[in-house]
Formats: C-alpha cells, structure tokens, sequence
C-alpha cells in the first residue's frame, strides 16, 4: 500500500475542492439561466368593463354579508349575556 505523504494530500485536497467549485459555479449559472427563462409573465391587474362591475357588485354584497353577521352575533351575545 502507497502512503500519501501530506504535501500530495493536501495537493489532492485542493485539487478536490477546486473541482467542487468549478462544478458549483456551472450549477449555480444553470440555475441562473433556468430562473430567467421560466420568470412567470407580468399580468397587468386590470378588468375589463364587465368583470370590472361584476367585481364591485361582489365586494358590495360581501361587506352586507359581513356587516350583517356582525350584527347578528352582537345581538346573539346580548341576548345570552341577559339571560
């Protein structure tokens, strides 16, 4: 059996370790690539006129419904804190 002597192992060390970084540097520009090609699309966030009011009469009917529910919990807890 060949003994390495500590000037070849560190050698070997850092041979290893170079090798190890020239391969991380390719995976992380790999990835670089890959995260610019697959960016999801900007949307522009705007409705037209239909959807625009369609989500307006929406947002109206859910605070009522939220408004409402409020009340009637109020009421609900009145009631059971007098009796």
């Amino acid at each position: 059996m060949a003994e390495m002597t500590r000037k070849e192992y560190r050698e070997a060390q850092a041979k290893a370790a170079a090798e190890a970084e020239t391969r991380d540097e390719k995976r992380r520009e790999a990835e670089r690539e890959y995260a610019k090609e697959s960016r999801p699309k900007p949307t522009t966030g705007r409705f037209d006129e239909p959807t625009f009011k369609k989500v307006n009469s929406l947002k109206k009917k859910l605070n009522w419904a939220i408004g409402i529910t409020a009340v009637l919990l109020i009421i609900v807890l009145v009631v059971l804190f007098f009796l």
